[in-house]
């Protein structure tokens, strides 16, 4: 019997413990939601930060929620400059070009919100 894995052996049993690991790092992230105005680490979110405004303005970053679907969002929260900021209809149909259709328009696109 044979105790070395040899080298394809390493790599799979490599893979395997990566994928075990990001496995385990999920399920505990499932388990623990963040208090209101906190991160997950439990520090309070920095003011005017994107973080702060997303949660502010109940903004999201990912898929839009149910109740948005097929309704185009008004607002999003945007940098122009250094700063983010929450902004109207008129920078966020830009926002929603430039992330949607590629066209530039000098914006960091944070989230859109309602």
């Amino acid at each position: 019997m044979r105790a070395f894995l040899g080298r394809k052996g390493f790599l799979a049993l490599g893979i395997w413990a990566m994928y075990a690991s990001a496995i385990a790092v999920a399920l505990v992230q499932l388990g623990s939601a963040p208090e209101e105005g906190s991160t997950r680490s439990g520090r309070p979110l920095a003011p005017g930060s994107p973080a702060a405004l997303i949660e502010k303005h109940d903004c999201w970053s990912a898929e839009a929620p149910r109740d948005m679907t097929g309704r185009m969002p008004g607002h999003a929260i945007v940098a122009t400059g250094p700063a983010p900021r929450y902004v109207d209809a008129h920078l966020t149909g830009k926002a929603l070009d430039q992330v949607f259709a590629g066209r530039d328009h000098g914006l960091v696109v944070y989230a859109f919100c309602r």
